[in-house]
């Protein structure tokens, strides 16, 4: 969809409100119900149409959480360009949805891409966060029926798929004891995560031919009038901050914001009616305080780290 802000007569961006109900309830799906792209997509046909008159796919549903028109931004991007090197400025029409709500999207793409979250809508409400503590890989949902009764668990990818690594598969309910466990023993109000080494220096050469690429681009662009004057200094300086802390040797990555007191709350407000919420709404709430929980069994399970959003 592309048509839910039109130009006027003044040149400006007017919303229709039919089209623009739409966007809403495709951000609304993905960023508060956990949806996945095809899922959105095949929802989104049961009730309209992409502006060609087509069918929604992944793409469609994509093009729509990352459009930063709908946030009330201009942008602009030379077909040559890589998708990195966009220009992204508030504009002056009227949003669709929030810069928040934006911003949600874009973590939620950025978490999905890194393993750090669920890229599909399957009822496994621990998808994409459980991780191995033998090998890193992530633990998938399987779901086995017995005597007419469905019985959930979490295995290792690595394990069953490739046959390299030796951890042992873990029922959904072991695994949710484990996690309320774990989280009533933590007296400190965050989570101590193991340490780490520092990262390697970022490869200045590297970085700074991709600077003077962009800032190629950019004198080309107000060359050719697509990009104001002061734009163009925004951008420079900008660049020239970003060169100078990428000059500096990286520090290391913090593990987790969320105070785990919080993460606590929340889930000690949960936890008699547990069992009463649906697949979905449990997902909702792991995947919107965790970002990574690594499980491990000796003799016993337990809990390696568990690292909040």
């Amino acid at each position: 969809m592309t048509d839910e802000l039109l130009v006027d007569e003044t040149r400006k961006l007017i919303i229709v409100d039919e089209e623009a109900q739409l966007v809403r309830e495709v951000f609304d799906l993905y960023t508060e119900s956990f949806w996945g792209v095809t899922k959105i997509a095949k929802h989104m046909n049961t009730k309209s149409t992409t502006k060609e008159g087509g069918k929604w796919d992944n793409k469609s549903v994509r093009n729509v959480l990352t459009n930063p028109t709908y946030a009330g931004y201009n942008h602009f991007k030379p077909a040559d360009w890589p998708e990195e090197q966009r220009i992204i400025k508030p504009g002056k029409h009227q949003a669709i949805i929030s810069k928040e709500q934006f911003e949600k999207a874009k973590s939620f793409r950025k978490r999905r891409a890194e393993g750090h979250m669920s890229r599909r809508s399957f009822d496994y409400p621990y998808s994409g966060v459980i991780k191995c503590g033998l090998c890193g890989a992530t633990y998938t949902g399987n779901t086995a029926v017995h005597s007419g009764k469905k019985y959930q668990s979490y295995r290792c990818l690595n394990q069953y798929a490739k046959g390299t690594c030796t951890s042992p598969s873990i029922s959904e309910s072991i695994l949710t004891a484990l996690i309320w466990q774990h989280i009533e023993v933590v007296e400190d109000g965050f989570q101590k995560p193991k340490p780490k080494t520092t990262r390697l220096k970022i490869n200045l050469e590297k970085e700074l031919a991709i600077s003077q690429k962009r800032r190629r681009n950019w004198m080309m662009a107000l060359g050719d009038g697509k990009l104001s004057g002061d734009d163009y200094a925004s951008l420079m300086d900008e660049e020239d901050a970003r060169i100078n802390k990428l000059r500096k040797e990286a520090e290391p990555e913090p593990e987790q914001q969320i105070p785990f007191e919080e993460v606590r709350k929340a889930f000690n407000g949960l936890k008699e009616n547990w069992n009463d919420l649906d697949s979905e709404t449990q997902k909702q709430v792991i995947q919107s305080l965790f970002r990574k929980i690594t499980i491990k069994k000796s003799d016993d399970w337990h809990i390696v780290d568990m690292l909040t959003v």
